[in-house]
């Protein structure tokens, strides 16, 4: 059962990442995010002592570790692109939606703006060692003599980024909607076939 703290407590955090949207991070207040909200200033306050709080919250959402969702093992009896293509599909459709692109352009914008808060973003950056749980797929791979990767995080960074260079930053920087699911299929269709033929075994 959901709690009415958590409903509340998710209450407010859209409220500021729309508020900080529309007026920035400066000129939002916690005054106009209680009422955003629905709140009283003291429950805001009682769960987010300042903006810069609640700014940590959000960016801690916009880095969600997508491994968390799911435990991630490679499956020896498992092709590497059956593999790949299921755990990216999974991975790459939360990028997607409406509410993390918002979240995602407020934390650049901030980021650009102010030296302070960009320091937040590479703080978490910093705290995520496995980008995506990939790196671990594919070191499991490494050892079941599937694949054959010198540099595992070289390799899962350019397999990311190929496919966000198409299915996220166009979205971003151009507030065009998100890709459709038959776009986002094509595009990690194409990644994943490159990453077998550069690192898959014959095995």
């Amino acid at each position: 059962m959901i709690k009415r703290s958590d409903i509340k407590q998710e209450d407010i955090i859209r409220s500021a990442i729309e508020l900080f949207s529309q007026k920035g991070f400066e000129q939002a207040s916690m005054e106009g995010i209680s009422k955003q909200a629905g709140v009283s200033k003291r429950t805001l306050y009682k769960y987010y002592p300042n903006k810069d709080a609640l700014f940590e919250v959000i960016v801690d959402r916009l880095m969600c570790r997508f491994d968390d969702q799911c435990d991630v093992q490679f499956e020896p009896s498992v092709s590497v692109k059956t593999q790949l293509t299921e755990l990216t599909l999974k991975q790459m459709c939360y990028i997607s939606n409406d509410d993390y692109q918002m979240t995602a352009r407020l934390v650049i914008a901030e980021c650009i703006r102010c030296q302070e808060t960009s320091k937040v973003l590479v703080s978490k950056f910093e705290a995520i060692e496995d980008s995506y749980g990939l790196q671990k797929w594919a070191n499991q791979g490494i050892d079941a003599g599937a694949l054959e990767i010198s540099n595992v995080p070289l390799a899962i960074e350019q397999y990311i980024g190929a496919i966000k260079a198409t299915l996220f930053w166009p979205q971003l920087l151009t507030h065009t909607p998100p890709p459709s699911c038959e776009q986002v299929k094509q595009t990690i269709d194409h990644a994943v076939d490159n990453f077998v033929t550069a690192y898959a075994t014959s095995k």
